[in-house]
């Protein structure tokens, strides 16, 4: 795993709306969504593929498109919801 893959994957969170945040020397993302600023994720390299900070896995390094879609899922998926809403 290398920068370059870390700056490709940053690239696709980014054009998905994401705020993403490089910290290379750790090969890691600190990842938020702008729409609800206390929801982040943090996304490093561990071996052949990046796992988020609680260890869940997002995809393989060479699929960084597909992994910032899982991202994204995860990220959508803890919004709340408003109260007495579905």
């Amino acid at each position: 795993m290398n920068a370059t893959d870390l700056q490709r994957l940053a690239g696709h969170l980014r054009n998905q709306g994401l705020r993403v945040v490089v910290l290379e020397p750790e090969l890691r993302l600190h990842v938020t969504d702008p729409t609800h600023p206390f929801l982040t994720q943090e996304i490093v390299a561990e071996g052949e593929r990046y796992v988020t900070s609680s260890l869940d896995g997002v995809g393989e390094r060479g699929r960084e498109k597909q992994c910032a879609d899982r991202v994204v899922h995860v990220l959508k998926g803890a919004q709340p919801t408003a109260a007495g809403t579905s």
